[in-house]
């Protein structure tokens, strides 16, 4: 039996003449939180892009257990992964539970409808994501943080063993940046294999099991997160002061 793994290796991508993305090399497995960081600009949108096939890489391979992800049609590939951008556009008054259900489409033949199982999927994963109650509400209704949350639950809806986010908790209060940060931990305890991408070193530092860190494009550090942002690495390549707290082992960031 073949590993079930996204396994990177020598990825590149570039845009006239610009590299943006440089021989990135990893391995993310099931039944684990993979965080990605890294300054402005340092990639990380791109190379989740990569992973999702929403772009093609200059150079390398992406590798989903075993086979090439360039082998694998479209429905079959996105009932295998799932990815949230960074940025959701809702332009058409779509009830909140039809976004949703937008998820099962990979499990759909031509012109077939969802069924009533579908519908309960749907369901629970607006309860998933605390949006019970919001199923008949016009999505175009809704603030950033509801919309965020709304996207989140079709990603879950799709049922894949990977699932790949774009800064998932923009636009989230706190109560629900913390809430869905323990929902990735604990899909990933139950066998998911979840790759985010973080702006809040707290966040990624308290919840991933791995980061992995890029700059310029390139992997400057992958490991635990006590092990990788190191008072070096976040004064380098951060360019801020952190310490790690000897008392609840939270991770300390300081201009």
């Amino acid at each position: 039996m073949r590993k079930e793994s996204i396994k990177v290796s020598g990825l590149s991508y570039g845009v006239n003449g610009k590299t943006i993305v440089a021989e990135v090399s990893f391995e993310a497995e099931k039944n684990e939180l993979l965080g990605i960081v890294g300054p402005n600009g340092a990639g990380k949108s791109t190379l989740l892009r990569l992973l999702a096939r929403i772009i093609n890489p200059t150079a390398g391979r992406i590798l989903l257990a075993g086979e090439d992800i360039s082998g694998y049609g479209a429905k079959e590939l996105y009932r295998k992964i799932s990815f949230l951008p960074q940025t959701s556009y809702f332009d058409f008054p779509l009830s909140v539970i039809e976004v949703v259900l937008t998820g099962r489409y990979p499990y759909l033949g031509i012109f077939e409808s969802e069924s009533e199982e579908d519908i309960k999927r749907a369901e629970d994963c607006l309860l998933l994501v605390d949006m019970e109650g919001f199923s008949q509400r016009k999505v175009t209704t809704l603030s950033g943080g509801e919309q965020q949350r709304v996207s989140i639950a079709r990603v879950l809806a799709q049922e894949t063993n990977f699932i790949f986010l774009d800064e998932p908790s923009s636009h989230l209060d706190i109560h629900h940046k913390f809430a869905l940060m323990e929902l990735l931990r604990s899909l990933a305890q139950e066998g998911k294999g979840v790759v985010a991408v973080l702006h809040d070193l707290d966040l990624a530092s308290r919840f991933c099991d791995r980061i992995l860190v890029l700059e310029g494009g390139r992997v400057s550090a992958l490991g635990e997160p006590s092990h990788v942002l190191s008072e070096k690495l976040l004064s380098s390549v951060f360019k801020v002061r952190g310490s790690w707290d000897p008392v609840n082992g939270n991770l300390l960031v300081s201009q």
